[in-house]
């Protein structure tokens, strides 16, 4: 259903943001309340060390100043993100992000205060006082990083120039989502088409090859045309990111991004070992769909075509919920009876309007409930979406029911686990309803060739820029310059090694690497590949052994420790090659079902 004005939607189809603030007025008083309690915050600088009360009074003040900051700051974004162009809400939101980064650079004493106090005397204080029981976490942490923490006014200095260093990602946007030009093509009728970013991925899955060729040539070319700007703004990226590690004493720059979550390096490592094993049967996938498509030699832009043809099917909000909720009844009746109360109403805002933020998410604010951002328009896709961000949604209600909120946020190396458990439930359930009528054997078709291009693009592909990444990094910690053609070879040879000896690399897709934008929150990429390796064996488990409680234990975890562990609760050690072993097995045993299902159809 389309909808050009919003006042024309019923209000079950739109968020209840009331349910926040019940109007701005109360709104104004919150953000005021923020600012004096950040300004109370400032009259501990250089007291918390002093005593467990002290410590006590400034640590609740600090929980509650960032509860408050949450809820004044997600009012405003969620305003903003159903009408991009409301001037009000544009307002609203940037008065919240200033209060934000004032309050990040004004509470920056707190990490190099606690690090100060002896790690004997900050665990007896944590560890002998229930009314610290909840910071405990906390300081296992701080303790653990002592070594990496620098005195108050570098920890200032550090904060300070933080927006500085991340105006990187910011430039980057503009120049690709605004400034840059992508020039035009013909469409399937010959018509001179404007490309857009938005159009590149209707037409990539184009039946006819020249258009395909034509857009994957315009959309890197014109990458390439701004090359060096491109490559000048990631080089500044790499090094910022290894001025921080070396900032805070750190070996390389992957190992402080993964000190966080208290990951060992054969993580990383490990998962690209593990997915360059298994590169040849990858390889037989490019070579199944060659001679699906019937081409002499498959080119990069043969890579994104659907072989099998989407069941001409439209839904319903009400049907893609009772869908998506009847094949996740293996979660049990707690997660069932959660997910109604998320799809009743007030909680997501449906359709697509003027001015609202594109694409699916959800966010959580505490004390409240997720909400759930979608632009509908009834295509299976968005059925998958809906299990996906509900999923999301799901996470945080868990989260947030069962942890203080100092606790509450699950690190970002489990964020998509939940949310990929449900698309492959919901996959699972589907494929193995498909009827073995011929219409049937079709749809089965087009769901194996869903899950295995969910693989292609989260596992391998996400992998291959894993170790992009890594390259790059290496490069500035040894010194070396980082140039555009430095940044193609590198990126050419792995898309050569990924996509094997059967696809042509066509000379401009060497310059893909200048248009994904993850590449400025370094290595955030493997962790969608360990996440979807992560829910491959959830999935199988709750599937055919139904460990419902196992998992709802990792759904309620939240970041009360950390992401190895909790993610052990429920049943998966990531940890060693075990779990992306069994999902890349499990591709194999997928690919091959698939190859015999498109023969016996096309017969």
């Amino acid at each position: 259903m389309n909808y050009t004005d919003r006042s024309k939607i019923p209000e079950k189809y739109k968020w209840r943001l009331q349910d926040i603030y019940s109007d701005e007025s109360e709104w104004e008083q919150a953000l005021l309340q923020v600012q004096k309690d950040a300004e109370k915050m400032r009259s501990y600088q250089g007291k918390l060390a002093q005593s467990k009360e002290t410590l006590h009074e400034g640590l609740r003040l600090f929980e509650r100043l960032e509860k408050q900051l949450e809820r004044v700051y997600m009012y405003a974004k969620l305003n903003l993100d159903v009408d991009n162009s409301d001037a009000k809400y544009q307002a609203m939101h940037d008065r919240t992000l200033g209060v934000l980064f004032s309050i990040q650079e004004s509470t920056s004493f707190i990490t190099p205060e606690l690090t100060s106090i002896k790690p004997e005397t900050l665990r007896e204080w944590v560890n002998a006082d229930d009314s610290l029981a909840d910071f405990r976490h906390m300081a296992d942490d701080i303790i653990r990083s002592r070594a990496h923490v620098l005195s108050a006014r570098e920890e200032q200095l550090m904060a300070m120039v933080s927006p500085a260093l991340e105006s990187l990602d910011g430039a980057f946007s503009m120049l690709e989502s605004v400034d840059l030009k992508l020039g035009t093509i013909r469409d399937e009728k010959g018509q001179e088409i404007t490309l857009t970013h938005g159009l590149f991925g209707k037409l990539r899955d184009s039946r006819d090859r020249r258009v395909r060729a034509d857009a994957f040539a315009a959309m890197h070319n014109a990458f390439a045309g701004v090359g060096n700007t491109i490559a000048a703004l990631y080089s500044g990226s790499v090094r910022a990111d290894l001025f921080s590690a070396r900032a805070r004493d750190f070996e390389s720059c992957l190992d402080k991004s993964l000190f966080s979550d208290n990951l060992p390096r054969s993580v990383y490592t490990g998962l690209i070992e593990a997915v360059r094993s298994h590169l040849p049967m990858y390889h037989h996938y490019f070579e199944l769909r060659r001679r699906a498509l019937g081409v002499e030699k498959l080119h990069f832009y043969d890579t994104y075509v659907p072989i099998t043809d989407e069941p001409a099917r439209e839904y319903t909000y009400e049907q893609a919920c009772s869908i998506v909720r009847r094949h996740l009844e293996p979660l049990g009746n707690s997660y069932i009876k959660q997910l109604d109360r998320l799809f009743e109403g007030g909680w997501v805002d449906v359709y697509e309007t003027p001015g609202k933020a594109t694409g699916a998410y959800a966010a959580g604010v505490y004390g409240v409930h997720p909400f759930m951002l979608l632009n509908f328009v009834g295509s299976m896709n968005d059925v998958f979406t809906l299990a996906h961000e509900a999923g999301h949604c799901l996470h945080t209600l868990y989260s947030d029911s069962t942890q203080p909120y100092i606790n509450k946020d699950y690190p970002i190396f489990l964020a998509e686990i939940a949310s990929t458990v449900n698309e492959n439930i919901l996959l699972r359930g589907m494929i193995s309803q498909c009827q073995s009528t011929p219409e049937g054997q079709r749809e089965r078709a087009y769901l194996l060739e869903r899950f295995l291009e969910e693989f292609k693009g989260t596992v391998f592909r996400q992998t291959m820029f894993a170790e992009f990444e890594l390259k790059v990094h290496e490069l500035a910690e040894q010194g070396k310059p980082i140039t555009g053609d430095i940044l193609c070879d590198i990126y050419g040879g792995l898309l050569s090694d990924y996509f094997g000896p059967g696809v042509e690399i066509d000379d401009y897709m060497r310059w893909e690497w200048a248009r994904i934008p993850h590449f400025y929150r370094a290595f955030y990429v493997f962790k969608y590949a360990t996440g979807f390796s992560a829910a491959c064996a959830i999935s199988r488990s709750l599937l055919q052994k139904g460990n419902v409680e196992q998992y709802l234990k990792f759904l309620s975890a939240g970041g009360s420790d950390y992401p190895a562990d909790t993610l052990k609760r429920a049943g998966v050690d990531l940890t060693t090659p075990e779990p992306v072993n069994y999902a890349l097995d499990e591709f194999e045993q997928l690919l091959n079902e698939f190859e015999g299902l498109i023969q016996k159809v096309a017969e």
